[in-house]
């Protein structure tokens, strides 16, 4: 299993994309939001669920 930390930048995405996007994600990965930071751990890449994560939080963004 991978754990991994990601610093995610409050002056891009507002904590209700981010949280919005963690619901999502949910059957993916166990991803835990707090203080600003993404806490992603699973059996897969966890790099690779982290872009997808951003890219959908982009997609997200965009929709408002």
């Amino acid at each position: 299993m991978q754990k991994k930390s990601f610093k995610i930048d409050n002056n891009i995405y507002s904590e209700d994309i981010i949280s919005q996007a963690v619901l999502d994600f949910s059957e993916i990965a166990n991803i835990i939001f707090s203080d600003w930071f993404l806490n992603i751990e699973s059996d897969w890449d966890v790099d690779e669920i982290f872009n997808e994560f951003m890219n959908y939080s982009i997609a997200l963004h965009n929709e408002y």
